[in-house]
This record gives C-alpha cells, structure tokens and sequence, in this order.
C-alpha cells in the first residue's frame, strides 16, 4: 500500500518542525540531520516537501515516513529494534507495517510484519489488549511451514505489537479480486497447504474459526500460508470471558465463510468448522463468487443456517474434475455429520486423487546390471 508523493503533499509543518521531527522519530540523529541540512541545494532547504522528497529519493527514508513526518507525525517510525517503513494492510482493530531491523541490509530475513494495535481511549482497551495477548498465546502453539510464524509479543511507547513473519507474496483474497477465479491445479495446491496447516492446528487443539481467503498467505512459489488467529479458539479454553472468546449468543466469524453450527455456539465447535470455512474459500477462489452474494449480514447468517445451498460450482466452470467439485461442496455441507471428520481425512483424498510430487531426491535412474 503505497503513500502519497511527498512532492504533492500538503505539509503540515515548516522547515524546522520538519527537521525536528525527523530527529524525535529516530531515523536520523542530529548529526546527520545538520549534515544534510548544509549540504542541501538552497531551493530543496526552503520547503520541507522538497527536503522529505529528496530524502526518499536517496534513500534516507520511505515514503510513508515522509508522509507522517510532513504530518507532524514522529512517533512509532522507530519502535526498539525495528524501523517501520509502510503500511501493509489495515484491520479494525490493528494495523499491519511493513519493519526492517535497524541498520540491516535488505535481506528478507531483516524484514517482519509489525501487527500494532489500535488505541482506544475508552473502557474497551483492555479487552482489545486482553484479546490481542491471546492472540499471540495461542499462536505460540503453533509451529508449522505452512501457519505464518508470531515471533514475539511487544509494547513501546505505549502502543502493543506483534512481530510476525513477514511473507511475500499476496493474500488469495487479492489473487480473487485482481485475476478472478484460480486454476483447479493451484486450487489443489493451494487447499493441500491450507489443509496441513489446519491438521497441525487442530492437533494443537486450535479451531482458527475464521479461514477465508483473506487470512491466506500466496508466496511467489505458490505455497499458501494460513494466518491471523485473533478470533481462534483452544479447545477446552475456560469460558471466563465470553466478549473475548465469543459463546452462546456470541457470533465469531466472517459471515460469507461461517459454518452454521458456529453461527448459533462459536466454541461448541470442532475442526470441521474450520473445513467449512475452507469450503466456502475455495468455492470462491473457483467460481470467483461469494456462496451467498449480494445479501446483508443478517441476511447471511440465515442463508448459512438454511438448508438452501449455494449455486452449483458447475453453473460458474465446467472446467473442473467432477471429483474435485464434490469435494468442496461436501465441506460445504451444513450439517457437520456430513463433511469430512478431519482436514487429514481431506489431504488423504486429495492424496488418492492427485499424489503429491516426489521430492526432487528422488531417483528414478534405471540400474545398470
């Protein structure tokens, strides 16, 4: 997500407020910023647009810190060990930055995804902090290729942060929105990685209970990554707060991807929860549509609740291996009795169908007698 071209913004602040504030935000020190004041052409060091786009151009600094300098805004663009550089994605109650360890290289393994927290000034706050700690708990159950790494739990200058494995590559939700509905053989691909990671969780006794394509990672190799566990729930997980971990009466979940039995009890749920929702995903990364398009929320909980299917797959492609249609339709069942018992018992079917390639150790060299 890019920021506005400094040279076209509107500053906030003059020249000195500019500087100053470059100081307090800890990307340069006063040294370098005097040093670069007097080396400035006299034009460039009369309009802090002109010093902030010079800056971005020799890469003292990225455009979105430009941005927030020219706004005033100075804290948080240094937070201990890391520099934020952009904004990745936004949440309702997070915000999601692009950080590089400071003074590294770019190197990819200098770079993490920085998930802060948004601050509240209302009695709400610490049941969003309450939340976002147990968001990190649980992932820290969670250790596998294909679930997106929390590495630690942070707070700075009072603001709360998760670092988290920073995944290039985009999100299936965006793959949908710009290309439409994706191939039966990345499909495939896709919903094997998506399901070894869902084994992994629920053996860990974690129900994600909000898998959709948003919260799919893509790298560049085509390996899906599943990702965001604010809403998941553990297995057996006290009931102390209900507001926190949802309940009877509680809805958790997006509502295009819900399974039924967890629109009506969001922890009197299992894994096949999480299948559904899976489902749901890959109806819509086929068809490019939603299951239940065009309705209001509300309007959506009853049609997942109903007994009224979605529209056959086959209307949308003829393309697709029959097999393969009737698989996604039964996790799409609604009643749990009625899908697959586990996400291994799908990768064994997906196995039977379409075996995974061999390893590239494999040999297959005749011997000579």
């Amino acid at each position: 997500m890019g920021s506005p071209d400094p040279e076209k913004s509107n500053p906030e602040v003059n020249v000195g407020d500019f500087l100053m504030s470059l100081m307090r935000s800890k990307l340069m020190d006063k040294v370098e910023v005097v040093v670069l004041y007097n080396n400035l052409d006299k034009t460039v060091r009369s309009e802090p647009n002109l010093i902030a786009e010079y800056l971005v151009k020799a890469g003292k600094i990225t455009r979105f810190q430009a941005e927030r300098i020219l706004k005033g805004k100075s804290r948080g663009l240094v937070m201990k060990d890391y520099q934020v550089l952009s904004v990745l994605g936004r949440g309702g109650m997070s915000t999601v930055y692009l950080a590089r360890k400071n003074g590294k290289n770019d190197d990819k393994l200098n770079f993490v995804s920085m998930k802060v927290l948004r601050t509240l000034k209302t009695e709400r706050q610490d049941r969003l902090i309450s939340r976002f700690k147990r968001e990190f708990y649980i992932a820290q159950k969670l250790d596998h290729p294909n679930v997106v790494k929390v590495f630690s739990l942070e707070d700075f200058a009072g603001l709360n942060y998760m670092l988290i494995e920073f995944i290039q590559g985009k999100s299936l939700q965006k793959i949908i929105d710009e290309s439409g509905a994706i191939s039966q053989d990345l499909a495939i691909k896709l919903m094997r990685n998506t399901l070894t990671a869902l084994a992994h969780c629920h053996q860990q006794g974690v129900i994600h209970r909000d898998v959709k394509p948003s919260n799919i990672m893509v790298t560049p190799e085509n390996q899906a990554k599943l990702f965001d566990f604010g809403l998941a729930f553990v297995v057996g997980e006290k009931e102390e707060d209900l507001k926190i971990i949802g309940g009877k009466g509680y809805i958790v979940g997006t509502m295009d991807y819900i399974a039924p039995e967890q629109s009506y009890n969001s922890i009197d749920i299992d894994g096949r929860a999480d299948l559904y929702g899976l489902g749901c995903t890959f109806y819509h990364a086929l068809t490019g549509k939603l299951p239940y398009p065009g309705l209001e929320k509300k309007d959506k909980i009853k049609a997942q609740r109903s007994k009224e299917k979605s529209e056959p797959i086959t209307n949308f492609r003829t393309d697709l291996s029959d097999w393969f249609v009737e698989l996604v339709e039964r996790m799409m069942n609604k009643s749990k009795d009625n899908r697959p018992d586990s996400a291994m018992t799908v990768l064994l079917e997906l196995d039977l169908m379409t075996p995974p390639p061999l390893p590239d150790w494999v040999d297959f060299e005749d011997d000579e007698d």
